[in-house]
């Protein structure tokens, strides 16, 4: 365990947060990988001209054949912020737990995976361990869609086979998920012509459009359905006594796996498009932009590797989480299942003093090593392309 704690802190060191560098932390993981005999594929990041370089990882440990798992995680973190008791990039032992950011959220599955793997005799594995690291991930799911097309397509120079499954080590409490709702979020940019505000009862200002739309977005709740909309945030104006003439409204709405989000969006949209053309006769405009998007997760729990899994991690049967995560990304893409397990409580995540404790850690060692000896080890039990035993 001081090897995972070691590691930990080395990466709680890179303050990797979304949109910033992750190539130190990325380059320090390949290096140790490669030290244990990975095959490694760095893939640059797709930003924008003069933004920070980032890139995705993807190491393969074993053979390049069928089959395997894949584990996957994150490398950026929410802002730090303010409040922390200690320097929130420096792994500090608090009464037993160990405090910094990234912790929990996800860093310590990362540091687990890596250690366990040095330790393994990667030569004796019958099937292939995958390792996929991603970038801003905390801000949609926006760096992991570059290794998944790249995986997808079976271009990755550290493997060309996909695997038997996906683990996405999200902070669970080391308990199994297997659900979690999708989400899509859209920025509205509403533009008008300025003027005295006597005029408001005869002429389209950009913020009563705004307040239109976001009555309507509110009215998409829907617990029943399982539909969450938020407007997360309204800015207009210039001052009382003058016809708005910008306004900006970014919402959200989250759904199950069962949902499409352009049947809930279709009445926003259309809305959207209302308001363009009313704008439009004062020389201004509505449109929409989606800056946000991910599909939820309902992973089959009868099918036979997440019941394996079932097995390995020994908390009962899978939920939900209340959170969105990469793996509706990863069972898209790729058409295998995928379940999400890690160290950490998300309650402690993306806030001051987010930590892990050590027990975590250890149980997360110890499901992965269990792991890796079923799905891909010569004493495991082999698993066909649908999962069932050979």
């Amino acid at each position: 365990m001081t090897s995972v704690v070691n590691l930990l802190a080395d990466l709680v060191a890179h303050a990797t947060e979304s949109c910033s560098s992750n190539l130190e932390l990325i380059d320090q993981y390949a290096q140790r990988a490669t030290a244990a005999g990975a095959a490694v594929d760095l893939l640059p990041g797709e930003v924008a001209p003069g933004e920070t370089e980032r890139a995705n990882l993807h190491l393969r440990f074993g053979p390049d054949a069928p089959g395997g798992i894949l584990l996957s995680g994150h490398t950026d973190v929410v802002p730090a912020g303010t409040g922390w008791a200690t320097d929130p990039y420096e792994l500090t032992e608090v009464d037993g737990r160990l405090a910094a950011r990234g912790t929990a959220d996800m860093k310590g599955f990362l540091a687990a995976a890596l250690v366990l793997l040095e330790g393994t005799d990667v030569n004796a594995l019958r099937a292939p361990v995958h390792l996929g690291l991603s970038y801003d991930e905390e801000i949609g799911c926006v760096g992991v869609r570059g290794l998944l097309d790249v995986l997808a397509t079976g271009r990755s120079g550290a493997g060309t086979c996909a695997p038997e499954m996906v683990v996405v080590g999200e902070p669970t409490g080391m308990r199994l998920a297997n659900a979690h709702a999708g989400k899509v979020a859209h920025r509205v940019e509403f533009a008008a012509a300025s003027g005295h505000s006597s005029r408001a009862g005869t002429e389209p200002t950009a913020v009563h459009e705004a307040a239109a739309l976001a009555t309507l977005v509110h009215g998409l709740n829907d617990a029943e359905r399982g539909i969450s909309a938020n407007v997360g945030s309204i800015h207009g104006g210039v001052a009382v006594n003058v016809l708005a003439p910008s306004c900006t409204l970014e919402f959200e709405v989250r759904h199950g796996s069962h949902i499409d989000p352009d049947e809930v969006l279709a009445e926003v949209l259309a809305a959207v498009a209302a308001a363009d053309r009313r704008l439009a006769t004062v020389g201004g405009h509505a449109t929409s932009e989606a800056f946000i998007g991910y599909p939820g997760l309902d992973t089959d729990p009868t099918l036979v590797p997440v019941a394996t899994m079932v097995d390995l991690v020994g908390c009962g049967a899978p939920g939900p989480v209340g959170f969105g995560t990469e793996a509706g990304l990863y069972a898209d893409r790729l058409g295998v299942p995928s379940v999400i397990v890690g160290p950490g409580d998300i309650a402690d995540a993306h806030r001051p003093d987010e930590y892990v404790a050590p027990d975590q850690l250890e149980r997360c060692s110890d499901v992965l090593h269990r792991t890796i000896r079923q799905f891909c080890s010569d004493d495991g039990p082999a698993v066909d392309e649908r999962g069932d035993p050979r």
